[in-house]
């Protein structure tokens, strides 16, 4: 028997896929799914692409946080899990929501980390904005060659807005339709300009402005940032291959970025030009939302602590078309 794991807000879209990861990883064993509206049917009620992934049940999550688990991680909304942590029996948690990033737990930013990830109880999973903007942007910070204010513009699927019914997220509503959306506060930035400081040494301030487009899955970022010194497209390119060359999840792609090659993976794709007339690095990655955005890398975290091979459950390649 494997690492035992137990999922809390299973029947949403980012625990259906750590379940569908899970499923699939040869060391860890799916005990426990939490979620309460759907209590009492079988996980594949709530996501049908896992009929045949085992016999798991939906319990209410009072039942879940008593029943033991090596390893949890944890689905549910912002401002849930900190309530539920003097009862929940896990010897390791990862929250996959934004409640313990600033401040809190490690920040789980997974190939920035690694060397504190073993022996890890408490991991906070980076959002999927903040993940795809931090993993173009670190490179050029911890490099000094860029400077602030950092811009940054992020479209993301539809899944990323979670498993709810509201009118903007309708097919009527949604198809054919990309809008802009959040304010000039946004929760990410917080995140993000936190983790540019304290991983990459870059004391900023960002403006993030998100889109949602019509489409299920990915994020796609471009972020704008002023340059130290002057650099071309190659120099830019360099100074990302030397960062990820040896990486297995993070590509640096000679063209731009795009969602759907990475749809279903745990994998980011990364690239740079410079804007050589307006003196401004260009940056972007792009990843799946509820991969590299979310379960993906979670998984990821999860690997790294157990000290199992970091992509075991994640090394498959997108799809096309």
């Amino acid at each position: 028997m494997g690492t035992t794991v137990k999922i809390l807000g299973a029947s949403g879209y980012s625990g259906g896929e750590v379940a569908r990861l899970v499923a699939g990883h040869p060391s860890l064993d799916l005990a426990v799914a939490a979620g309460d509206r759907r209590a009492g049917q079988a996980l594949s009620g709530a996501h049908p692409h896992l009929v045949g992934a085992g016999d798991v049940r939906l319990v209410g999550l009072e039942d879940a946080l008593d029943a033991p688990a090596d390893l949890c991680f944890s689905c549910l909304p912002s401002g849930e899990l900190g309530d539920c942590l003097a009862r929940l029996e896990a010897g390791i948690v990862i929250d996959l929501s934004d409640e313990f990033r600033v401040g809190g737990w490690l920040y789980g930013l997974t190939e920035f980390v690694r060397d504190r990830l073993p022996g890890a109880t408490r991991v906070a999973n980076p959002g999927c904005y903040p993940t795809a903007a931090l993993l173009c942007l670190l490179p050029f910070a911890r490099a000094g060659t860029i400077t602030g204010p950092v811009i940054i513009d992020a479209i993301s699927g539809f899944s990323g807005a979670g498993r709810r019914a509201e009118d903007h997220l309708l097919l009527s509503a949604g198809a054919g339709n990309v809008a802009a959306y959040g304010t000039t506060a946004h929760r990410h930035i917080p995140e993000i300009e936190l983790a540019l400081s304290g991983l990459g040494g870059l004391e900023t301030t960002v403006s993030f402005t998100p889109h949602l487009a019509p489409t299920p899955r990915g994020v796609l970022v471009t972020a704008r940032a002023g340059l130290r010194a002057a650099m071309g497209d190659d120099d830019a390119l360099d100074v990302l291959r030397s960062l990820y060359g040896d990486e297995q999840l993070i590509e640096v792609v000679e063209g731009w970025p795009a969602t759907k090659p990475v749809a279903g993976t745990g994998r980011a794709h990364v690239s740079a030009r410079v804007d050589e007339r307006n003196r401004l690095l260009i940056a972007s990655a792009a990843i799946d939302n509820l991969g590299k955005g979310a379960a993906g890398q979670a998984l990821q975290n999860a690997n790294v602590i157990l000290g199992i091979e970091e992509s075991t459950g994640l090394g498959a390649y997108g799809v096309w078309p």
